[in-house]
């Protein structure tokens, strides 16, 4: 018994998920577990130095503080362990989250509202999310010449933001395509999932972003000193460089199978695959080089746009958002024949 092409599609995209989502927690685990150690470390140096400072000054040998000495090795590596777990949050997670949440409630105050001047197209979006059996999102029309679409937030909060460049280029019937596909983003969740992602991969780059020590030769001790930072800052660069592209790797993977799920998701809700296939072929040879500006939004609106942001003939295949636009219209061609 043959599976039909729809079917076929569908195992592969689920087989996709689960690996991305896989090489994603075991590099998310990785990036907290060394943010973790070195804020822990950091905090437990820190400390140290702050003692010996103060025995130093205002203490006599006779009655000297605590000494790390005193301690071994595990109790040393509880004890960074632990502060690190506890400083974690106030140095990484809760900065990186509200950077992410700002930079969406920035985004998604921009352009205007579909009801009050294009209510066509707010009416068709809030049909299919009808459809889709989720919340009507909010649609947004950005004066933009270039063809963008993309969404943000969730079920409760989602908004769907397309630029006059895709009413532009599209007709109604394609129009409607893209805004099933960007309704289906919202119904899977894709926007809340992608923040999430955001997650370890700013940590990350904020683990990785300290400058290379300089040399400087104060005392006896100065090449010692610039030695053990060296070290320390080629191991940590390493390190977080390492899991940065493991991080990037599970994303882009599972962002290209999510691409690929809200085109069939879409396909489904218009009933015409081939009105999606046309505008992404629209879309794609209208595509400009973006503007400066507009490179801001690639970490977080980028893998949900409905298009890549950026030509990805540049980037390796295995770092690439999207999948080609080619392979997507020849899936949506399958689907028209299944």
């Amino acid at each position: 018994m043959t599976m039909s092409p729809g079917r076929q599609i569908s195992l592969f995209l689920l087989l996709r998920i689960v690996v991305s989502l896989g090489v994603i927690s075991l590099a998310t685990a990785s990036i907290v577990t060394a943010a973790i150690i070195i804020t822990g470390l950091t905090a437990i140096l820190t400390l140290g130095t702050m003692l010996f400072i103060i025995e130093t000054i205002f203490l006599s040998s006779e009655n000297p503080i605590i000494g790390i000495s005193q301690f071994t090795l595990l109790e040393i590596s509880f004890f960074i362990i632990v502060a690190g777990a506890i400083l974690f949050p106030l140095v990484y997670y809760q900065p990186v989250k509200r950077e992410i949440q700002e930079f969406n409630e920035k985004l998604g105050a921009t352009g205007q509202l579909a009801s009050e001047r294009h209510t066509k197209i707010s009416r068709t979006a809030t049909r299919i999310a009808q459809q889709a059996d989720i919340p009507a999102p909010e649609v947004r029309i950005v004066n933009r010449s270039r063809p963008e679409s993309y969404t943000l937030g969730g079920l409760s909060t989602g908004t769907i933001i397309i630029t006059r460049g895709v009413i532009r280029q599209l007709t109604e019937t394609e129009i409607e395509a893209v805004l099933a596909h960007e309704v289906s983003h919202l119904a899977n969740g894709d926007g809340r999932l992608m923040n999430y992602l955001l997650i370890p991969l700013l940590i990350a780059e904020d683990l990785s972003s300290n400058d290379r020590p300089k040399f400087r030769l104060k005392n006896g001790f100065g090449v010692f000193i610039f030695i053990a930072k060296l070290g320390s800052w080629v191991m940590i660069t390493l390190i977080t460089t390492i899991l940065l592209f493991v991080c990037q790797l599970g994303v882009s993977l599972l962002s290209r199978a999510r691409e690929f799920t809200a085109d069939q998701a879409a396909a489904k809700l218009t009933g015409s695959p081939g009105a999606l296939a046309s505008a992404l072929e629209k879309l794609a040879g209208a595509r400009t080089r973006p503007t400066e500006d507009l490179r801001n939004i690639k970490r977080s609106a980028g893998p949900l746009d409905i298009l890549p942001l950026t030509d990805q003939a540049e980037q390796h295949w295995l770092l690439r958002t999207h999948p080609t636009t080619e392979a997507r219209i020849d899936r949506l061609r399958q689907l028209s024949v299944d």
